[in-house]
């Protein structure tokens, strides 16, 4: 790493007009410090904003830099920390601050910014050979700053010209797509901003491959199966890249491959599970994503765990390195109805979009310019019962002394079972089923066509009328759905 050093301009205020707003706080950075902010939610009701204005010096959110007097305005709540490597001044605008505090004890940040280095050198060994580039595991326990950590080191690979696929494997926390999903999206320089970054969304201008989970809650089985078919999918995307080769006008001292995203390899976020099965959990996407490079966030038990594994794989195969990273001292824990809340923001930033300013035909008739609204405008489709198949992931399971001596179950041991569409089925997230797919589970009955296949989208059960035998579904455009075949989880969320 670069050594860094301050600079006292990057710190001076003398210069700057004092706050006019009441609401505003100043504060003022020291070279590898971190203010640390917390914002909560205020209900569903009370809109709450945080507006960030960088007035001096460099600052960055998890690897994304600020921009000189650039007002962000982040919807509450929020936990997140502004860094600098120089000294700063940022001045903060929130009517409803819970917690803010500087803190110079930024030691794991240095690790990051060293491990990203150690990265980029995998990165430039597999664009020279024209191999894959690394592919880096995050594990650890709940709130640990596994998902920081990953935004970190997908920022910085992106401010070089990479394009990483950004892999989230937690369906309770999913960074790229909604709650209760898989997902892997290829991430490039205009992808991570300041906005989403702090407080979650599908990253700008990209298109995810999302598999539905169906629940916040990790089930095994269903897991192991879609992390395979996500493991099968992503190399299949790199091994169509073998030959492709750059626009040397884009950097004409790059190595070859510089801008392939094959050498820029992958960033895999997972769960917090790490016991018992959660162990074997991690180790079955070690073996199927072909992770070559294991990040232990904090946790010595774990550490030993997985080294002493990674010493019993036969020396004929590949081992992945085993590093351990300290736990950064701004990572803090999400109260259940903070995460809760986190979610259905979620959800509705996938029909809604963000809250932006409005346009001056919004404003016309208005009593106040200040209100924001929302970016996107969804549709309600109704759709007759009959034109409808839902169906529903049910696990299956037979008990080792019902089979053949040595045999093992042959069925798969995840099942879709058809259900009925009912006023209790009210508000729950169904995922859209690729026509591909299922013509697929009507020519093989096989369930795993279904839920190893990409969702097309996801829509939301408004109103089941059963005077008229219809179903509202609340869609995030307008037109028909690309098939009718819909996949129900325990994902719900209401306005």
């Amino acid at each position: 790493m670069t050594e860094t050093a301050a600079n006292p301009a990057n710190t001076d205020t003398s210069d700057l007009p004092e706050p006019t707003d009441e609401n505003c706080t100043r504060h003022v950075l020291q070279a590898e410090e971190e203010l640390r902010l917390e914002v909560s939610f205020l209900g569903t009701k009370i809109e709450t904003t945080c507006v960030i204005e960088l007035k001096k010096g460099s600052c960055e959110l998890w690897g994304v830099e600020l921009a000189l007097q650039k007002k962000y305005t982040l919807d509450g709540g929020f936990k997140a920390a502004l860094f600098t490597w120089h000294g700063c001044v940022v001045d903060v605008t929130c009517e409803h601050l819970d917690i803010s505090y500087s803190s110079n004890e930024t030691a794991a940040n240095v690790a990051y910014v060293n491990t990203h280095a150690q990265l980029e050198a995998l990165r430039d060994d597999a664009a020279m050979n024209g191999q894959e580039g690394p592919r880096v595991l995050i594990v650890g326990p709940p709130e640990s700053g596994k998902s920081s950590l990953t935004k970190i080191l997908v920022a910085y690979a992106t401010k070089l010209g990479r394009t990483p696929l950004w892999v989230d494997l937690d369906p309770a926390d999913n960074g790229v797509s909604v709650p209760g999903t898989l997902a892997a999206v290829p991430m490039a320089g205009d992808s991570a901003v300041v906005e989403t970054y702090a407080t979650g969304g599908i990253p700008i201008g990209t298109t995810p491959l999302v598999l539905f989970h169906g629940t916040t809650t990790l089930q095994p089985e269903l897991y192991k199966a879609q992390v395979t078919a996500l493991a099968d999918k992503i190399q299949l995307r790199l091994d169509a890249q073998k030959d492709v080769q750059p626009d040397e006008n884009n950097n004409p001292g790059a190595a070859p491959n510089f801008f392939n995203e094959r050498s820029s390899g992958i960033i895999v976020n997972t769960n917090g599970w790490i016991q018992d099965e959660g162990f074997q959990l991690l180790l079955h996407t070690i073996n199927v994503m072909k992770i070559t490079v294991v990040l232990i966030m904090g946790h010595d038990r774990l550490y030993s765990m997985m080294s002493n594994h990674i010493k019993k794989i036969a020396d004929t195969a590949v081992k992945p390195k085993i590093i351990k990273l300290p736990r950064s001292g701004g990572t803090v824990s999400r109260e259940a109805a903070f995460l809760r809340q986190a979610r259905s923001r979620s959800m509705k930033r996938y029909f809604y979009g963000d809250m932006v300013e409005p346009t001056q035909q919004q404003q016309q008739g208005a009593t106040t310019t200040t209100t924001r609204v929302p970016q996107l405008t969804p549709f309600l489709n109704q759709i007759p019962f009959k034109e409808l198949t839902l169906y529903k992931l049910s696990a299956i399971a037979l008990s080792a002394s019902l089979l053949p001596v040595g045999m093992g179950q042959s069925t798969d041991s995840i099942q879709v079972q058809e259900v009925e569409l009912s006023e209790s089925l009210q508000h729950a997230l169904v995922a859209v089923c690729h026509p591909h797919a299922v013509a697929a589970y009507q020519k093989s009955g096989r369930a795993r066509d279904l839920f190893q296949a990409g969702a097309a989208g996801f829509c939301a059960i408004e109103r089941v009328v059963m005077d008229t035998d219809t179903v509202h579904l609340l869609c995030p455009c307008a037109g028909n759905l690309p098939s009718k075949t819909l996949l129900l989880g325990d994902i719900t969320w209401m306005e």
